[in-house]
C-alpha cells in the first residue's frame, strides 16, 4: 500500500507513433481531461507543428501540495524527435528529476542520449539491470538485426551525466509516482510467445548466464501514479510483460484502487501475438474496471478499432501533443 499520494497528475505524450491535429478535447470525468494540439497549432505559420516517430515518451508532472515530482518516461527512437517535441510542446526539460526507461528496446531508448547532452547536471536513469544485454531480432524473411541494442550501455549513460539506477523492485520518485519494478507474469495469455522452434522469428536476448534464447525482456517496468480522489493511472512502455499484469502489479504496490486510466504500449500489434489476445485483454480491463484505456505505440490498428468499437465510453485516441489531466 502506498504511503504517499498525487494530489493531481499531468502526462504529456512527448513521442507516438501519430500526430492528429483533428481530434478534440475531451472532459473525462472525476476530474479527468483530455487536452489536445489543434488544428490552429498546424495552420498558423508562427507555430511549429510536433513530430511522430515509431517510439514512445511521456512525461509526467505530479503534484502534492506544495511540493512536485516530474519524470520522463521512456525516450522515444529518436533524439532528434524528442528534442523537437520537447521545444515546440514548451516543455522545460530543465524541470526534470528522474528519468525511467522501461526497458532496452531502441524505441525506448533511443532519444536518452540526447536529451541527457542537453542536461548541465547529473540525472538520474531508472532501468531494469537486463536491459543492457546483448538483444536480437530475427526476421521472417531471414535477415536478422545483431546486437541492436549495442549503444545502450552502463558507461554511454555514465558518460553523458546519467546515473544508472539499476532495480528489480519498486521505486518511490515521489509525489505517488512508483516505478513497477519486475512484472510478474501471472495473466496466462500475456507475455512473450515462444518461437515453434530455435531461430525462428522473434526476438532473442543472451542471457547473463551466456546462454542465447527468447527475450522474455524481464527487464521491463512500467510507472504507476496514486492519484488521491481519482485512483490509479498506470504506464506501460511496450508491455511486453502485459497491460494486465503491469496494472495488478500497481495494485500490488499502491493497493487495491481503482485504475482511472491505463496508457502506453499494450504489445498487441506484434506480428507473432495472437489475434485473439485483443478481446481477451479488453475483456481484463473491462473486469478490472479501468475507467479510461489510451493504447499506444505497438498497440496496432486492430486494437484502436476494437477499442473504439466495443468500449468507445473508456477509449482514448492518443497523439502527439495530447495532455491527460487527473485529480485536483
Amino acid at each position: 500500500m502506498s504511503v504517499f499520494q498525487a494530489d493531481s497528475v499531468e502526462i504529456t505524450i512527448l513521442v507516438e507513433n501519430w500526430v492528429d491535429m483533428l481530434l478534440p478535447d475531451l472532459d473525462l470525468g472525476d476530474g479527468g481531461h483530455c487536452v489536445r494540439s489543434g488544428l490552429i497549432d498546424h495552420f498558423d505559420s508562427r507555430m511549429t507543428p510536433p513530430q511522430a516517430e515509431n517510439g514512445i515518451s511521456l512525461l509526467v508532472r505530479a503534484r502534492s501540495g506544495r511540493h512536485e515530482s516530474v519524470v520522463l518516461f521512456d525516450a522515444g527512437l529518436t533524439g532528434t524527435v524528442l528534442l523537437h517535441n520537447l521545444r515546440v510542446l514548451e516543455v522545460d526539460a530543465s524541470q526534470i528529476q528522474h528519468v525511467v526507461i522501461s526497458h532496452g528496446h531502441p524505441d525506448h531508448y533511443g532519444g536518452l542520449y540526447s536529451f541527457l547532452d542537453t542536461l548541465h547536471r547529473p540525472m538520474p536513469v531508472s532501468t531494469g539491470s537486463g536491459a543492457f544485454l546483448p538483444r536480437y531480432a530475427v526476421m521472417g524473411d531471414g535477415r536478422t538485426a545483431a546486437y541492436y541494442n549495442q549503444t545502450f550501455t552502463i558507461d554511454g549513460v555514465e558518460r553523458r551525466g546519467g546515473l544508472p539506477v539499476l532495480s528489480g523492485g519498486a521505486l518511490d520518485l515521489g509525489c505517488g509516482i512508483y516505478t513497477t519494478g519486475f512484472i510478474p507474469r501471472s495473466v496466462p495469455f500475456e507475455g512473450p510467445v515462444p518461437p515453434p522452434a530455435d531461430h525462428a522469428p522473434g526476438l532473442y536476448q543472451v542471457r547473463s548466464d551466456g546462454t542465447y534464447g527468447l527475450d522474455e525482456v524481464l527487464d521491463e517496468q512500467g510507472l504507476v501514479i496514486d492519484v488521491r480522489d481519482a485512483g490509479l493511472v498506470v504506464l506501460t512502455g511496450c508491455a511486453h510483460a502485459g497491460v494486465l499484469n503491469t496494472i495488478d502489479r500497481a495494485r500490488e504496490i499502491c493497493g487495491p484502487r481503482p485504475v482511472t486510466a491505463v496508457l502506453g504500449g499494450f504489445h498487441l500489434g506484434f506480428p507473432t501475438t495472437p489475434r485473439e489476445n485483443v478481446d481477451l485483454t479488453a475483456a481484463g480491463l473491462r473486469e478490472r474496471e479501468v475507467s479510461h484505456v489510451v493504447p499506444m505505440h505497438c498497440s496496432g490498428l486492430h486494437t484502436h478499432t476494437a477499442f473504439s468499437r466495443e468500449m468507445p465510453e473508456r477509449y482514448v485516441q492518443p497523439a502527439v501533443g495530447t495532455v491527460l489531466r487527473f485529480g485536483l
